[in-house]
C-alpha cells in the first residue's frame, strides 16, 4: 500500500491517493470533480482510490471553465 498527495495541474485542488497493489483495479481515468480535468489514467494492475483533501480555489476554477 502506498499513501500520496496528489495536486490537480488545472485548478490546485488537493487529493489523497491510495494505492493497493494486492487488488486488482480498473482501467480508466481519474478526473477533478472541481474542473473535470485528467488527473491520473489507470492501466488496471492495481487499485487506486482519490479523496479530495484541499478544495480549489474559486478563482482557479472560473478560469478553468473559461478555457
Amino acid at each position: 500500500m502506498r499513501l500520496s498527495d496528489v495536486t490537480c495541474s488545472e485548478c490546485g485542488a488537493g487529493f489523497r491517493r491510495l494505492e493497493l497493489w494486492s487488488l486488482a483495479g480498473q482501467k480508466g481515468e481519474y478526473r477533478c470533480p472541481a474542473c473535470n480535468s485528467s488527473v491520473e489514467v489507470f492501466d488496471g494492475t492495481k487499485l487506486i482510490a482519490y479523496r479530495l483533501t484541499i478544495e480549489p480555489s474559486v478563482r482557479s476554477i472560473v478560469k478553468a471553465m473559461r478555457g
